[in-house]
């Protein structure tokens, strides 16, 4: 019965995820910002047979350092230069983390405790969306976990007077793969997880054991900095790159907010309170009641690590001042652990507060549940309500026909709320969990399926669309010009083209981009382009879709008249 189980429970984990993570992959377009640059550096990187400098726009890039690049490139060798193949090595990381969990906690938690670890983790909402959506936090977070449980096992079997240096060395291997999917934080974390775990089952003297420190350290520096290394060894400008990705991509994104992403010291647990619904109304009782106090036992001092890490990586992106959603990811593995030891324990659910819990729970999910349904009623009138900011997105002036996807959303949220409501007074744990599980998958599936194609169809493919078009009407080795456009990578991903950017206070150039002897075009806002016939620079619109126009200085434009009926066709046949 063991041997069923224990082939069992991996197999249903890889089943449910591989279909939660992978299912219509290539369907949405990347998104800009941050998942559209990534997808265009790695690009510009594939095509140019380039493995060491990333570049975007045909200009270095020293943001991020390069593995997700590197899984990218993967992806595009194996489905082409498409959303999927930017999205498959992401997707992939995050079943890997799944997995992981479930057999990270499986010894010391035992079988139950662990498979619902992996289903807390994987069905949340964060989860979801960060595992189809191709960023740096995923690998990062699969490294940092592979790196704890590996380790944690090593310092166990020191304590049991066997030797555990060579699975701390693979822990410090993967702290060196943490460093090359976000840089410095990838060692970090685990060092001062190491120093406070050690310190807290009363063994510091392990993190001076010579066995372990030197040979670590080599590993975690070779691998870590090895990218870091090649780079300043074989580019022209040699190491002046570390200025821009540590000074300005770690240091200055902690002491001061960037490109204003700001917020509360609280921000995290707003985040955890929408993205880890339904399970984060009962964190606060299960970290209250982990015994967290007893090192005696295995499954204590895995879950008192695991809780560490969580804290420390919970109270940094609180302290630090640029706050982003997805920063959370690598607190999320601790968190479902500790959730899953309290769902699995003995006793009945008899406290009252498992009913607040339940409560907040589903309270947190019917709030939203309003709001989707709230969205087609409050939507035309977004544009006078945001002012200068509904400029941020054109389509909010178009009038855009919404469907039905935020009324099924908002059904889903509802229907979810009204069985968390139902077993609130549940007093068997398990049946609560069942519950919870079955709520977690039914909120993340409607938002996979119904929440981000909605997003698309309405903020990022008509974009998409006269990205497109602008390739088949300019030369190929012409750049697309973008007017008072925000950052939008994705133009350059979908185009195959580099792009010149133009800022509004800079409208009297924008002659100087569309000399005689070229047809280039530029890609505005419905809202600029009215704005630049209002300081006397002349337009031909030859496309318009979604709040976004194709355009031409009216000078260069075609001297048919019909040219324009013409462009307009081949936007209708392209939607």
């Amino acid at each position: 019965m063991q041997l069923l189980i224990r082939f069992t429970y991996p197999l249903v984990l890889i089943i449910v995820f591989t279909v939660f993570f992978f299912a219509g992959l290539d369907g949405p377009i990347v998104i800009d910002y941050d998942e559209g640059v990534y997808a265009e550096v790695s690009r510009e990187m594939y095509l140019g047979g380039e493995i060491l400098i990333p570049r975007l726009n045909d200009s270095d890039f020293f943001e991020k350092p390069p593995l997700l690049y590197w899984l990218q490139m993967l992806g595009y060798d194996l489905f082409g230069i498409t959303s999927l193949g930017a999205r498959a090595g992401n997707a992939l990381c995050g079943l890997l983390l799944v997995l992981v969990v479930y057999f990270g906690a499986r010894r010391p938690l035992g079988d139950r405790t662990a498979l619902y670890a992996a289903l807390i983790l994987g069905s949340s909402i964060i989860s979801v969306y960060l595992a189809r959506i191709a960023m740096t936090d995923m690998a990062l977070t699969l490294f940092l976990t592979l790196c704890l449980t590996i380790s944690w096992r090593g310092v166990e079997r020191e304590l049991q007077q066997r030797s555990g240096a060579p699975l701390f060395w693979l822990g410090c291997l993967f702290a060196g793969l943490a460093m090359l999917s976000k840089g410095a934080i990838g060692a970090l974390f685990p060092l001062l997880t190491a120093v406070c775990y050690l310190f807290s089952i009363r063994r510091p003297g392990l993190l001076w054991k010579q066995s372990w420190l030197l040979p670590g350290g080599s590993i975690l520096i070779l691998v870590g900095f090895s990218w870091y290394l090649g780079l300043g060894f074989f580019h022209p400008e040699g190491f002046s790159f570390m200025r821009e990705l540590f000074v300005e991509h770690h240091l200055s994104r902690f002491t001061a907010p960037m490109e204003g992403h700001s917020g509360p010291f609280y921000f995290y647990l707003i985040v955890l309170l929408v993205g880890f619904a339904p399970w984060f109304a009962f964190l606060p009782q299960a970290l209250t009641t982990a015994p967290l106090t007893n090192h005696q036992a295995p499954a204590d001092r895995f879950l008192r690590l695991f809780v560490i890490f969580s804290g420390l990586v919970f109270i940094f992106f609180s302290v630090a001042a640029t706050k982003l959603p997805n920063y959370i990811l690598p607190a999320l593995p601790g968190l479902a652990v500790a959730l899953a030891v309290l769902f699995n324990r003995d006793q009945e659910a008899a406290h009252p507060i498992w009913r607040w819990s339940a409560w907040l729970s589903a309270t947190t999910i019917l709030v939203l549940g309003l709001l989707f349904l709230a969205v087609p009623v409050v939507f035309p009138y977004l544009h006078e309500m945001l002012g200068k900011d509904a400029r941020k997105a054109p389509i909010l002036a178009e009038g855009a026909r919404l469907g039905w996807s935020p009324w099924l959303l908002g059904a889903v949220f509802l229907v979810s709320a009204y069985l968390v409501f139902r077993v609130r007074a549940q007093r068997q744990r398990r049946v609560l969990f069942e519950t919870l599980l079955v709520v977690s998958l039914l909120i993340s599936g409607a938002l996979l399926h119904i929440g981000i194609p909605f997003f698309d169809r309405l903020m990022n493919a008509p974009l998409a669309r006269i990205a497109r078009l602008a390739d088949d009407l300019s030369p190929e080795t012409e750049k697309i010009v973008l007017y008072a456009i925000d950052d939008r990578p994705s133009i350059n991903f979908v185009s195959g083209r580099f792009t010149d950017r133009l800022a509004e206070r800079d409208h009297q150039r924008l002659p100087d981009l569309f000399p005689p002897s070229a047809k280039r075009v530029g890609i505005t806002t419905v809202y600029y382009r009215q704005r630049l016939h209002s300081l006397g620079i002349a337009t031909d619109e030859l496309a318009r879709d979604g709040g976004y126009v194709l355009f031409r200085i009216a000078t260069q434009t075609m001297s048919d008249s019909s040219a324009n009926e013409t462009h307009q066709e081949t936007v209708e046949q392209k939607r």
